[in-house]
């Protein structure tokens, strides 16, 4: 089995500043004699601090952290200890300042549906019919005059159409670069739901909209081969990528409640991940984390984060005296500012 080390890059930079890169490649020995055969750095890219790095802005690494020049080195050095390295991609929605966005808020040619933009009277009518919102506040939000759907942050994170032809060339030139630069893995954050049919709005059903599987296969068919875990909110998109060769099911909501399926798959596509870019523990969850473990010994890969990893075994403290984190949370625009620094666990990591 594979095991994946899930390191956040906000808390590395609360710790480290704009060598947050240059400490992960440091710790890399160190991961290796853990056990890890891979790193996955998730909210790398440079973002618009809206949604814990997810709001891309743009796919270059965030000046926060260090350089792309940076990143290539560390691949290179994990290479060599025969260590693969994940990013995130985020396919759908984007910053208000993406490209993506900017192009379709200014009407450029071919850019006009890149993402979903409805008249005030249709997006009222379609937000009454049940059109969901599922980490914001408004289906659809007002910008720059134009009424354009938002699932998770609202303005600041625009839902982009995957029917639009310029919107898979964006992406598929993402998975290009991820590749010339030697990644090894992309975690498709929220890949599940790219394409939707509004028209079937149903208020006694958020998912009505949805079209998973299509959505699967149109990011698969961009992503040009490079190995793909999607985020996973249904149970049936492990079977469905039982088709796709290199492609997972990152089972995240039922091993962090502690809520398995009925028959956990008897196949290798539903990778398990013991905790989350939240760094809630698997003891604050009240979860036993040896038995999470095991339950991902079947498995042909299985992401752990750091915190938890260690949080667990030797160091329960973490969590508490940080007003900073403490105040910020309540606001969901500010939480990428206020993840803990991870500095005081890697220590306990690096001296076991």
């Amino acid at each position: 089995m594979k095991n994946i080390c899930q390191l956040y890059m906000p808390s590395v930079f609360r710790s480290y500043g704009n060598e947050a890169l240059e400490k992960v490649a440091g710790i890399l020995p160190a991961l290796k004699s853990a056990g890890f055969e891979g790193v996955y750095l998730i909210a790398l890219w440079l973002d618009g601090g809206y949604d814990n790095g997810f709001d891309v802005v743009e796919y270059v690494v965030n000046p926060k952290f260090g350089t792309d020049e940076e990143l290539e080195k560390l691949v290179q050095k994990a290479h060599e200890l025969d260590i693969e390295v994940g990013v995130d991609v985020v396919p759908n929605h984007v910053s208000d300042r993406n490209v993506l966005a900017e192009n379709c808020l200014n009407d450029i040619a071919g850019y006009e549906d890149a993402l979903y933009v409805a008249s005030e009277e249709e997006a009222k009518r379609l937000t009454d019919a049940g059109v969901p919102s599922f980490f914001g506040k408004h289906a659809y939000s007002l910008v720059d005059g134009k009424y354009v759907r938002s699932t998770f942050a609202d303005y600041y994170q625009l839902n982009v159409n995957w029917e639009n032809q310029k919107v898979k060339e964006y992406f598929a030139n993402v998975f290009q670069k991820l590749k010339d630069m030697g990644i090894d893995f992309v975690r498709a954050d929220c890949g599940e739901l790219l394409l939707e049919d509004v028209s079937k709005a149903d208020p006694t059903n958020p998912l009505a909209c949805l079209n998973i599987e299509a959505s699967v296969k149109a990011l698969y068919e961009v992503a040009g081969g490079m190995k793909l875990f999607y985020e996973c909110f249904f149970p049936q998109t492990a079977q469905l990528l039982e088709d796709l060769p290199g492609a997972y099911a990152l089972d995240c909501s039922y091993v962090l409640t502690a809520q398995q399926p009925t028959e956990w798959p008897n196949h290798l596509k539903l990778v398990p991940l013991v905790g989350g870019h939240d760094q809630k523990t698997v003891a604050d969850r009240g979860l036993d984390a040896n038995e999470l473990l095991k339950k991902m010994e079947p498995f042909e890969y299985g992401f752990l984060d750091i915190p938890t990893l260690i949080s667990w075994r030797t160091y329960p403290g973490h969590l508490q005296g940080d007003e900073e984190y403490d105040a910020a949370m309540d606001n969901p625009n500010q939480r990428f500012r206020a993840r803990r620094p991870i500095g005081p666990i890697l220590d306990k990591f690096l001296q076991k």
